[in-house]
């Protein structure tokens, strides 16, 4: 991730602008020069401008009460409890053992009771209708009956248990707990990308804030220049054009500190997202000093590989996704096989006329073979062989690009940490050239083009210096990602 350079652009902007400005108005196109006037002795000089603040060790800015300063670690520990997506992972995790315990089902018996109760009309016997003669034999017509009624009820038990379908269940099991433990690996995989979004999130907040103290130390520098601006011209040792130029610059340099104060609000919201900040009523902020970073160098590229390739949880995860992926394609070859089942089962049923019965029971063995299925233990074959591929092919992805991406952090924190040490000696060198030339203009022997090219310099190598120091502190958070390694 790289920190945008808007404002690193707006900071060293503004003495340049000012410099174009003083150039173009030293004497106007078309303008005759002004007679000059005899310098007045040098006014005392005014008070120097307040010594610039380093942003390298600022203080966290000033709570109302309602913001909690985090350290990193705190973020971290308030994310892993409150982060949505550690929770969502979790439940995932969850479901997956329950589908495990859905699985080994197959192998219980089941059983299950049964009872009935109803009334319906009957049929009477007694004679209804007129006797018939049929041959010398007597036939009687009975009612339809409809008008009367009988009750009858019933109580039943059935068990049914599967003794052995020839590997299909075993399958099914040994799919559903790999399935489970590369879930739990996802977990893992979770907590990382929220601890490395956190991080990497909580860095960013940090350089936002001290770009805040580098605009307000600009602000500061070039309010001092105005002073002394004033005062010379007020004592006719300068030319007006100086006030000017320098209410130019310090303008410019209000505007870029507002533009930082808003980034440093965005870079906050991101982190209360990141973390999975709840509270509307408080919001987080970071304090203005970097988290330590690691002073040893990066391990070796072989080592740092043998590490990530033991503790990453995604090869983990995918390892048993491909576990998982075999023992699903061995349960669609079982499902061609017979299954052999037990069943038993007891049903008593009486009526209005006999409530007396005695109950009735039956028990057997059963042995079932679908011998055609219209296709679907071919396509379940034809998914599952699919699955596998997709699989092993993903974590070899992985493999292939692990190297790249260890080799591509180890890079980033060696120039970081050679570019961070630059910017520093140059930031010091900008600072003293500042000083000199607030010094000579002071003593009315500098000029403002002077003033601004020290000024530039020194927003300019320290905004340089606030993103090296990020980029350094990613650098590191994406190789600890990458090795699994905190």
């Amino acid at each position: 991730m790289k920190l945008p350079v808007t404002l690193f652009s707006t900071l060293a902007g503004i003495a340049a602008a000012s410099l174009t400005l003083t150039s173009a108005a030293a004497q106007p196109a078309g303008t005759p020069r002004a007679t000059p006037v005899a310098p007045a002795p040098v006014p005392p000089a005014p008070a120097a401008p307040p010594a610039p603040v380093d942003p390298m060790t600022a203080p966290p800015p000033a709570t109302n009460g309602a913001a909690e300063v985090l350290t990193l670690d705190r973020a971290i520990e308030i994310a892993m409890k409150q982060q949505p997506s550690l929770r969502e992972t979790k439940a995932q995790l969850e479901a997956s053992q329950g589908r495990v315990d859905l699985a080994r089902v197959a192998r219980r018996p089941t059983i299950g009771l049964s009872a009935t109760a109803g009334t319906g009309s009957r049929a009477e016997i007694s004679p209804c209708g007129p006797v018939m003669q049929l041959d010398g034999t007597t036939v009687t017509v009975p009612c339809n009956g409809f008008a009367s009624h009988a009750e009858n009820a019933g109580l039943g038990a059935q068990a049914s248990w599967r003794l052995y379908d020839f590997g299909l269940t075993s399958a099914n099991i040994r799919a559903a707990e790999l399935t489970a433990d590369a879930t739990a690996a996802s977990v893992g995989t979770t907590t990382l990308d929220i601890r490395t979004g956190v991080e990497v999130a909580y860095l960013e907040a940090v350089a936002r804030r001290k770009l805040v103290v580098v605009a307000e130390t600009t602000v500061k520098s070039e309010d001092g220049h105005l002073d002394q601006a004033k005062r010379f011209v007020a004592a006719q040792a300068k030319d007006p054009i100086e006030v000017a130029q320098a209410q130019s610059r310090d303008a410019n340099a209000k505007s870029a500190l507002a533009q930082a104060q808003s980034n440093e609000a965005i870079a906050l919201a991101n982190l209360r997202s990141a973390i999975g900040w709840i509270d509307p009523t408080s919001s987080p902020t970071v304090a203005g000093n970097w988290p330590t970073p690691s002073e040893a160098d990066p391990p070796q590229l072989a080592q740092l590989v043998e590490t990530s390739r033991k503790f990453r949880p995604e090869i983990v995860q995918l390892d048993k996704q491909l576990e998982a992926a075999d023992a699903s394609l061995d349960a669609a070859h079982a499902e061609r096989r017979p299954v052999l089942s037990a069943n038993a089962a007891t049903q008593w049923a009486g009526a209005t006329d006999n409530w007396d019965k005695e109950p009735s029971w039956n028990a057997g063995l059963a042995l079932t073979w679908q011998l055609y299925d219209g296709g679907k233990a071919s396509a379940d074959i034809r998914i599952a062989h699919a699955n596998v591929e997709l699989t092993a092919a993903q974590r070899d992805a992985l493999l292939v690009t692990l190297t790249s991406q260890l080799d591509s952090a180890r890079a980033q924190i060696v120039a970081n940490r050679a570019n961070v040490q630059a910017s520093t000696e140059a930031v010091t060198a900008a600072r003293a050239q500042l000083q000199l030339a607030e010094a000579r203009y002071a003593q009315g022997l500098g000029s403002q083009i002077e003033l601004a090219d020290a000024q530039t310099a020194v927003t300019t190598a320290e905004g340089n210096l606030v993103q090296a120091e990020f980029q350094l502190g990613t650098a590191w958070a994406q190789l600890h990602r990458a090795t699994a390694q905190y």
